[in-house]
């Protein structure tokens, strides 16, 4: 039996199936491949079980599984050892900027900012799927230490909780690199 050719339903399907890829940041020719392999086969079984071509087509398309489904487990497989390593470097980027900040004579809180927004931007655009985990992993170190410091002075008042709003910048950051990754992936 003829390998069969290119056919609309499975060039549809692979188009779907990168835009999907594409929105969740993924850009994995290998994948798509494969993909196109896994479908070909289908449809010469389902022709070797006797289906016209098209109705082999149609059946092939619709057991491989929704392009957005697919698309997201791959993504989340794709992407489980990524973060694993982001948020440990963000906690490590974090406590950095933070032991950096507690330092007696460092009395600089611009460049603090800017080394909490621009670290948490590059972890945005690293691995856009989880942006406000990196916020939260570079940016609660310096509030914490200001908050359990004033507690320990027995100081603590509703103007010490307001510390919490320096993870504003790590947040607008991290939601910067992300939104800067979807523009890359959507060109």
């Amino acid at each position: 039996m003829n390998a069969p050719d290119s056919s609309q339903p499975v060039e549809q399907y692979l188009g779907d199936l990168a835009r999907e890829l594409r929105k969740r940041g993924v850009l994995e020719s290998r994948f798509m491949e494969e993909t196109r392999g896994h479908l070909t086969d289908a449809i010469e079984a389902g022709q070797r079980r006797g289906l016209a071509p098209s109705v082999a087509e149609q059946e092939a398309v619709q057991r491989f599984g929704e392009p957005r489904t697919v698309a997201a487990k791959f993504a989340a497989e794709k992407f489980r050892g990524l973060h694993a390593g982001l948020l440990v470097g963000a906690l490590v980027l974090g406590l950095a900027i933070a032991r950096m900040d507690a330092l007696p004579h460092w009395d600089d809180s611009g460049i603090t900012a800017g080394c909490l927004l621009l670290s948490a931007a590059a972890l945005g655009l690293i691995g856009p799927r989880k942006p406000w985990l990196w916020a939260l992993a570079i940016g609660i170190w310096i509030p914490l230490h200001l908050i359990v410091s004033h507690l320990a002075a027995g100081s603590f008042t509703l103007e010490t909780a307001s510390y919490l709003a320096i993870l504003a910048f790590p947040m607008a950051g991290a939601y910067a690199g992300m939104g800067l990754r979807k523009l890359f992936a959507a060109a």
